[in-house]
């Protein structure tokens, strides 16, 4: 008797766990590629709905951590040791910052030089792009991806 009353209660439960595990599933778009179909329906865009927590939590991670120093990657854009490169450094970090005002630029010497790097990239991909671009723009000499110790990136 007891055996028999398990088993209709333990089958109760698992039949009320399958009827809620799963939602209907729009049978048009089963095993199809989701991007050739967002062309296919007009402008192609996509709408992403996040939760405000997520938004938030993201935040306070980055507030959080925002005095971390994590090794990472700069690009040098300065170096030289003339009597003129402490004026030419404050010059092009100052030029540089007024042209990107995002990226941060960083001055140092380190006798006998003076540089000025930029940005704060977590890979030496991310550094090489802006290096890159930094190359393009044809108003730096020297532009080149050094490994340094960096302030802990924004997303």
């Amino acid at each position: 008797m007891k055996k028999n009353s398990l088993l209709a209660l333990l089958a109760a439960l698992l039949l009320a766990g399958t009827a809620y595990a799963q939602s209907p599933v729009d049978s048009t778009i089963l095993g199809a590629d989701i991007f050739s179909l967002i062309g296919q329906k007009g402008s192609g865009s996509v709408t992403v709905n996040q939760s405000y927590e997520i938004r938030n939590a993201l935040s306070r991670h980055i507030v959080a951590n925002s005095n971390t120093k994590m090794q990472g990657y700069r690009v040098r854009i300065f170096f030289d040791s003339d009597q003129t490169a402490r004026a030419k450094s404050e010059a092009i970090a100052a030029g540089f910052m007024e042209r990107y005002p995002g990226i941060k630029a960083y001055r140092s010497h380190v006798s006998p030089y003076f540089k000025v790097t930029v940005g704060d990239f977590r890979t030496r991909a991310d550094a090489q792009r802006f290096a890159s671009r930094l190359l393009n723009s044809g108003a730096y000499q020297y532009v080149f991806v050094v490994k340094e110790t960096i302030n802990y990136p924004g997303f």
